[in-house]
């Protein structure tokens, strides 16, 4: 008989040694190190260090089933309880996910917070009735995005206290609204004491994408760390079955004790411990063995708190009366080591000790485990909870419990779990008992998928509905709007616009609106004639007068021209029309706006719309304007303001699953990038944006992602590599394959041809764009023609080209563009040898490009300047400021308090004060109110 190891209610994988770390700044013996885990032990404890020392983090632990990830979460559980500098310990919150309940909304955000509700009080009303409501604690509706920030601000109310860790095991199980909003949190927390440490079991699909946050694999111990490990657990045998078991474990460390464990009763004999079962499987299979040893009512009480997910005792106890069962029960189990009581808590030793018990009960036994939760929380007054436990154990349709889940799917999108509302409706679906009503909730479900970001759970959707009979019109909507979000633009703007014609004669006002959704899907899918026929559509509907100034007002911005007046006065028309609400009036007007001259116009529409979009949550519209401001911010050269907008965009791009928004917003980040120099980030940002928007024949994001490498590449002074990237394939072919590429492109592709001797290709491109100008646009492309003129033409011609260009530029609408201009113009009076002409344009051009952080072509003029005789002095402390440095300042400037910046910038008001603490030094000022003598534009 071979000994077991000894086995105990909290076991961890057996460690060895110890290690110091340094929390609030005292150095700490933390406690023992698990084998072959040095860099993650090490790794934890100083991402808890430095929350303590106020710079919070996240680190991601990936791996395979009982690789040691719970064992790491312990072990930073441990690390938190220590001692800091000011003699108290970290707080630590925890919540795992359970597979049964990855559907039910923000289950798992209240397992985690409720230790830290009574901050709430601390919160903005709008936030903390967000998250009451949320949580099931009130009546509050909200949406996932108010949801997110009310998380976030909670986090950092009770960091304030005392530093805090946050904890999440089997982050891939759980629920999308829960996860969401942490990750949300999580990503914003650079200066609040708050470790994140966040667990997710591979292969396995978590339920949000993390992979741009720190992150580390876990792979199994190798044979040295793996026989130290059994030999430390006390365990001997034979070499070859020692070996069996090293090789069967693949240095799984629990799979190592589970299966030593199963040494002392013979059990190893009942394990393939060779082929192809998965190390996960084994060790389920070694927790099923001890599980079955158990009395029958333990065993069945275990099955009842695996199909609980909230782990609460009295939730479970109560269940497991329903089903006859004694008191005495979970006795046994807890002895097992399989389960501990904690507190008000009864938590399984390891996740897949749920997983195991779960599984390996049969269908019928799991199906009234959950009918007996049901019942409990009927009892307890979680109707929406017991409804899901009910549809969980349903086996044929159930047209009461369909219409009962219906109605929890609408409470879940109020208060903000759009992404577990998708689920539901589809369950609900399911156990339709008519062919109408299973239609009606899977396109229902397939909408609320797109609007909490689940872009292939709708697509999949949209497949479930084309096996049921679906009006056109609907099809067309459902179809149209999935590929804008996530497929190809043409698609959905050929979808969009049968869905408009559709629709056109019952309700045109929500007709004019989908041809405008069209008009932005061919606008993105490089087809400018469909855009232009897609907004002159509005003008022939029977709609709004509003509606319809808005359709000509869009057509009127694609040829260059538009009435500031007309857009100020456009949004409360629409409103007042009783037609369009929340913030889809602005939005018009800030897309038209960002389409025409008056980029200053375009940025306070903007500004109007984002602050309308984040009072109502509207995250997935909030993700597209963003990239709006972003570009907006990019022509007035205000670059810190639009980077931190691009930055976030792409934060809630990736959050909502808008494949098309993350590839424009990486294509937009490759054009921030180029413009400063930052070579790599540069090819990164433009490689990621590429890889999205070919597949998908997102021209348009292909083409600025394109054209950012070209204007790297000039830069870089490498015209070769310029001139390749901006008549690469993802312009159609042609220099001018797409015409509404970033117009700055055309002078460069003319300057990259001309130096490198291709000055019939620049000619010819010259003489492509004159056309298109000349058909009718507005100032700023005739403005780009002359620049186009002026390096192409012969010395004779070129000076009265070159001063058109610089008459033309709008400095104060586009800076960056008008310094080129002033750049290129001095350029050539020095070689035209009247270097005391050039000095005026190229020192101008240097001031405004120092200012702007332009390096490459601040360090061109600067040597241009010096050749001609003339010396450039740098300015502008504020170019010191990190872009969310500057939007805090800009604010502070205007007369905000730390909380009100916080609530605009979605940051804690702990946060807003570093930062002004930070900068004054850098702006060389010691009061607030110097800040408003600054220019922070």
């Amino acid at each position: 008989m071979l000994p077991a190891p000894p086995v105990s209610g909290a076991a961890a994988v057996p460690r060895l040694g110890r290690t110091d770390c340094i929390r609030g700044g005292v150095r700490r013996n933390v406690g023992p190190v698990m084998f072959g885990r040095a860099a993650e032990t090490r790794a934890v404890g100083e991402l808890l260090a430095a929350a303590c020392e106020g710079a919070g983090g996240v680190l991601v632990l990936r791996g395979e089933a009982g690789i040691g990830k719970s064992a790491l979460l312990r072990h930073a559980a441990g690390l938190a309880a220590e001692p800091g500098r000011d003699g108290a310990p970290m707080r630590v919150l925890s919540c795992a996910g359970v597979e049964s309940e990855v559907e039910y909304a923000f289950s798992g955000l209240l397992q985690l917070l409720r230790p830290v509700l009574g901050h709430l009080g601390e919160l903005p009303a709008v936030q903390a009735e967000a998250l009451r409501g949320a949580l099931g604690l009130g009546p509050g509706t909200a949406s996932d995005f108010l949801v997110a920030a009310a998380v976030l601000g909670l986090l950092g109310a009770a960091a304030a206290e005392r530093p805090l860790l946050v904890l999440v095991d089997d982050l891939q199980w759980l629920d999308r609204a829960s996860a969401a909003a942490l990750l949300f949190a999580a990503r914003r927390l650079p200066t609040e004491p708050v470790a994140v440490l966040l667990a997710v079991r591979e292969p396995a699909a978590a339920a949000v994408d993390t992979s741009d946050l720190p992150a580390r694999r876990l792979e199994g111990l190798d044979a040295a760390d793996a026989a130290r490990l059994l030999a430390e657990a006390g365990w001997t045998a034979a070499p070859p079955l020692r070996e069996a078991v090293l090789a069967a474990s693949g240095g799984n460390p629990l799979a190592l004790i589970e299966l030593a464990g199963l040494g002392g009763s013979g059990g190893l004999a009942e394990l393939p411990l060779t082929g192809t079962l998965p190390v996960g499987d084994r060790v389920r299979t070694a927790f099923a063995r001890r599980a079955r040893a158990l009395p029958p009512d333990s065993r069945e009480l275990l099955l009842v708190a695996a199909a609980e997910e909230t782990g609460r005792t009295a939730t479970v106890t109560g269940a497991a009366a329903r089903l006859g069962l004694p008191p005495g029960a979970l006795e046994p189990a807890e002895r097992s080591g399989l389960v501990e009581l904690a507190g008000p808590e009864l938590r399984f030793r390891h996740p897949l000790v749920r997983s195991a018990v779960y599984a390996d009960a049969p269908a019928d036994r799991r199906r009234a485990a959950h009918l007996a939760v049901a019942g409990q929380l009927a009892a307890d007054g979680a109707g929406d909870r017991a409804a899901w436990h009910r549809a969980l154990a349903a086996t044929a349709p159930d047209e009461a419990l369909a219409e009962e889940l219906e109605r929890g799917a609408e409470t879940a999108r109020r208060r903000g779990g759009e992404a577990a509302a998708a689920s539901v409706l589809r369950r609900a679906a399911a156990l339709s008992t008519t062919a109408e009503g299973r239609r009606r909730r899977t396109v229902a479900a397939a909408f609320v998928a797109l609007e909490s970001g689940q872009p292939d759970l709708a697509r999949t959707l949209v497949g479930e509905v084309m096996a049921e009979p679906v009006p056109a019109v609907t099809l067309a909507q459902l179809t149209g709007t999935v590929e804008m979000y996530s497929g190809d633009p043409a698609v959905a703007a050929a979808s969009l616009i049968r869905c408009g014609e559709l629709m056109a004669d019952d309700d045109p006002e929500e007709a004019a609106w989908t041809f405008m959704l069209a008009a932005g899907a061919a606008f993105q899918s490089g087809d400018l004639r469909r855009t232009d026929w897609a907004v002159r559509r509005i003008a022939g509907l029977d709609c709004s007068p509003a509606t319809r100034t808005a359709g000509l007002g869009m057509a009127g911005a694609l040829e260059g021209r538009v009435s500031g007046a007309e857009l100020w006065e456009l949004p409360a028309a629409l409103a007042a029309s009783q037609t369009e609400t929340g913030g889809r009036p602005w939005m018009w007007a800030a897309i038209i706006g960002w389409l025409g001259p008056d980029q200053r116009l375009a940025a306070r529409l903007a500004e109007a719309a984002g602050q309308v979009l984040r009072a109502t949550g509207a995250r997935a519209s909030l993700t597209e304007l963003l990239y709006y401001q972003a570009d907006i911010e990019f022509r007035l050269g205000r670059w810190p303001e639009g980077l931190r907008h691009a930055e976030e965009g792409l934060h809630f791009s990736r959050e909502t699953g808008q494949r098309g928004w993350t590839a424009s917003l990486l294509a937009l980040l490759a054009r921030y990038a180029a413009v400063r120099g930052a070579a790599a980030q540069c090819r990164a940002c433009a490689d990621d944006a590429l890889a999205l928007a070919v597949p998908m024949r997102h021209r348009l994001a292909a083409a600025v992602a394109a054209s950012s490498l070209g204007l790297l590449a000039l830069g870089e002074g490498d015209p070769e590599a310029a001139f390749a990237a901006l008549t690469g394939p993802h312009f159609g072919g042609a220099p001018l394959g797409l015409a509404h590429v970033p117009t700055g492109m055309v002078p460069d592709l003319v300057e990259a041809a001309m130096r490198t001797g291709r000055a019939d290709t620049a000619r010819e491109v010259v003489d492509d764009y004159a056309a298109w100008v000349e058909a009718g646009t507005g100032p700023l492309q005739r403005a780009l023609l002359d620049q186009c003129r002026a390096l192409a033409a012969d010395d004779g011609s070129a000076e009265e080209f070159h001063r058109a260009a610089v008459a033309g530029a709008d400095a104060q609408q586009r800076p960056f563009a008008a310094a080129r201009a002033a750049l290129r113009y001095g350029e050539w009076l020095r070689r035209a040898r009247r270097p005391a002409e050039a000095r005026e344009p190229l020192r101008s051009a240097f001031t405004v490009l120092d200012r702007l952080g332009a390096e490459p072509w601040a360090r061109r003029a600067r040597l241009e300047l010096a050749a001609a005789g003339g010396t450039a002095h740098r300015l502008d402390p504020a170019a010191r400021l990190s872009p969310q440095e500057r939007a805090v300042a800009r604010l502070a400037a205007a007369g905000y308090s730390n909380r009100e910046i916080a609530e605009r910038l979605y940051l804690s008001p702990r946060t807003v004060g570093s930062h002004l603490y930070r900068m004054f030094p850098k702006l060389g000022i010691g009061t607030r109110s110097q800040l408003r003598e600054l220019d922070l534009d």
